[in-house]
């Protein structure tokens, strides 16, 4: 028997159909991968960045470091602690600590100019003064997210007797 010429036609038709949606699943399967790729790429340079960035309990060990090796003592207060931070290497810590922190201490230390122990002591209190700030709203809005629902018992569940 041969097959009608409208029956061809459906034949042909629903080939070309399957094709066209063989062809799209394929394209729609490279489409989503990619996607995939770029986000995991996008995530994994967020992370980095924050492993980079030193936390606010590690800004304040460091700031408490600094305040106890160069505390303000009797005949220093005068003294250029410029000096001082830059032959002991610390001026670096110091430039992070403001870089890393939102906090204003031009007033107080300017890395180009000579300053003293009280300045510094001064300037490394007001950072630490925002990182503790920080720490803290971060402690209090981690407390106000709810905590997941507990499973509960089915309504109609059958006491025992």
């Amino acid at each position: 028997m041969s097959a009608s010429p409208q029956q061809t036609f459906l034949q042909g038709l629903g080939l070309g159909i399957g094709a066209a949606a063989l062809l799209f699943y394929f394209w729609h399967t490279e489409a989503v991968y990619q996607l995939q790729q770029q986000w995991l790429a996008q995530q994994k340079t967020m992370l980095e960045q924050q492993q980079k960035a030193p936390s606010a309990a590690q800004n304040i060990e460091t700031i408490d470091l600094l305040m106890k090796s160069y505390t303000v003592t009797p005949g220093t207060e005068d003294a250029d602690m410029r000096e001082a931070l830059i032959q002991s290497r610390h001026l670096q810590l110091l430039q992070q600590l403001q870089q890393s922190s939102a906090v204003d201490i031009s007033d107080l230390v300017d890395p180009s100019r000579p300053f003293n122990a009280a300045q510094l002591y001064a300037a490394l209190l007001r950072i630490k003064q925002q990182q503790e700030k920080l720490q803290a709203r971060k402690l209090l809005d981690s407390r106000l997210t709810p905590p997941a629902p507990a499973a509960s018992a089915p309504v109609n569940a059958r006491q025992p007797d």
